[in-house]
């Protein structure tokens, strides 16, 4: 194919999808890329891309504050559940229990102390949650910074807001696709525990998928590429993206890897997508 028919078909492509994109940017021929193409990546460079994208990372000074803001982002949050906790919840679950007696003094206060330790455990889900839609700024800045690195056609910026929006919404879609069909499976090995030794590999390859579609939703939502063009981007080259997202949701398991590892996800997504665009 031509490369004046590769981008008019980019271009047509680029208008029918659209109308479905929340947080679309406004046509430019710098922007034209095919959304459909590119080069066979196998799943082995795929799951390899996440450690290149950190070596890359560490190479960058300019990325590293941002680089920052997730943990920071997800620190505050926290102390923000945790000190409205001591301060609020704490003395009212204490007032509310306290009696006469040494012993209903110490379950009182022995239960407003459980009280503090819960809601900072729901804060702690809470912030890890909202930390990757609030980072969403920050994080486009590492996109760019890498689109720059490896010479990707310019894009013009989105505001703040835009970019919020953008990550709000790849935490939702990202939740909405994959956690039916783990709750699902849960339900099924509860009640019918023998299926287990198939539904929990299923589960994983199922988690590395939506975390490979919300990580690839950074780079791509920002050129304007809409839910239907990433699925047919993503089921195209299935092996590159069930690698890579097989790596991350490893790292994942980890107590708050997977709020520290976020800009080495969406650096990773970059580098994997204009990779495959012949740009790696």
């Amino acid at each position: 194919m031509s490369t004046k028919t590769g981008q008019a078909q980019s271009a047509l492509f680029l208008a029918r999808g659209s109308k479905a994109i929340a947080c679309r940017v406004p046509s430019s021929p710098q922007q034209i890329v095919s959304k459909t193409g590119g080069s066979s990546i196998g799943a082995w460079r795929g799951f390899l891309s996440p450690f290149a994208a950190l070596r890359g990372l560490l190479t960058l000074p300019a990325a590293w504050r941002f680089a920052l803001v997730p943990a920071l982002v997800f620190g505050l949050l926290e102390l923000a559940f945790v000190f409205l906790s001591w301060r609020y919840l704490k003395p009212w679950v204490s007032a509310e229990l306290a009696g006469n007696g040494s012993l209903r003094q110490w379950g009182s206060s022995a239960a407003s102390w459980l009280s503090v330790l819960l809601a900072s455990a729901v804060g702690w889900l809470v912030a890890a949650f909202l930390a990757p839609a609030l980072s969403a700024p920050a994080l486009e800045r590492i996109v760019a910074l890498e689109e720059a690195r490896l010479g990707a056609p310019e894009r013009p910026p989105l505001g703040v807001v835009q970019e919020l929006l953008c990550g709000l919404r790849s935490l939702l879609v990202g939740s909405a696709l994959s956690l039916p069909l783990l709750l699902g499976l849960t339900l099924l090995e509860f009640a019918f525990p023998p299926v287990a030794v198939l539904s929990t590999p299923l589960k994983f390859l199922i988690g590395a998928w939506g975390v490979a579609w919300s990580l690839f939703d950074y780079p791509m939502s920002l050129r304007g590429i809409g839910a239907h063009a990433r699925l047919a981007f993503m089921r195209r080259h299935a092996a590159a993206v069930l690698g890579f997202g097989l790596a991350f949701s490893l790292v994942f398991w980890l107590p708050c890897f997977g709020i520290l590892m976020l800009p080495v996800g969406v650096a990773a997504a970059t580098r994997l997508y204009w990779d495959i665009h012949g740009l790696g």
